[in-house]
């Protein structure tokens, strides 16, 4: 397991839906949140009664300086955390690469090494996987999304930091499978269910940013009707 001196976190995404739900597990486990958020009014209508234990920077993903400026002033940062989501629904569209091209080119001059991401079921190893329905999402409405994912994975390892990518299924606020199960690679004879809950997929999140076995790791999340009782130990080639 890791020990850091540091346990400040930037989260990029921090008002989406599972970006919420990394945020609130990162202030029950102790840990200094800024959120880069494209608008402080709104995310602090979205914080709510938290944002005394917050810190906000405001701007654009998509702006060099904006992300420049967010991460070169967090100094002491332990680590970036990216749960950017953004839907195309025409081809060749590449924002979020973009975006993420920006914060992956920002790290390293800020000092920090440690960066993880919530990518997506669907790209790169994890490519068709799922139950026919999730199949056909990723090569319809999904396709241009997710092929805009795999830009973004590759950008992300081929970065030298010390990435791990997190590929969640369909996300639930709550009304999804009780149980999750994580893997790499191949998938598991495991009675998998092809959703997940955000706040499943938030607490790994952190449990990889604990556990440096997770580093340079693509790994997938979603529900199970069996009990996955060490995730990190189950999911992670030793």
């Amino acid at each position: 397991m890791t020990t850091q001196a540091s346990k400040d976190l930037l989260i990029f995404g921090a008002t989406g839906g599972t970006g919420q739900a990394i945020v609130h597990a990162a202030l029950e486990r102790g840990y200094g949140v800024t959120a880069f958020v494209r608008d402080i009014k709104h995310a602090k209508h979205v914080f709510n009664g938290l944002c005394s234990q917050l810190t906000f920077t405001e701007g654009d993903a998509l702006n060099p300086k904006d992300v420049n400026h967010a991460i070169g002033k967090g100094k002491g940062l332990h680590a970036v955390i990216s749960s950017l989501g953004i839907y195309h629904a025409l081809p060749g569209d590449d924002e979020l690469t973009h975006a993420t091209t920006n914060i992956l080119s920002a790290i390293p001059p800020a000092g920090i090494s440690r960066f993880i991401c919530i990518s997506s079921l669907g790209v790169g190893s994890s490519r068709n996987t799922g139950d026919m329905a999730t199949r056909l999402m990723q090569k319809t409405a999904l396709r241009f999304a997710l092929a805009d994912k795999e830009k973004q994975e590759i950008a992300i390892c081929d970065s030298g930091l010390a990435w791990t990518l997190i590929r969640p299924s369909r996300l639930m606020d709550g009304n999804g499978p009780p149980v999750s199960h994580t893997w790499s690679g191949n998938v598991p004879d495991k009675k998998l269910l092809w959703s997940v809950n955000r706040a499943q997929v938030a607490e790994f999140t952190l449990d990889c940013l604990e556990d440096d076995t997770s580093i340079q790791q693509a790994i997938n999340i979603t529900g199970c009707l069996e009990t996955n009782t060490d995730l990190l130990d189950e999911s992670l080639p030793g």
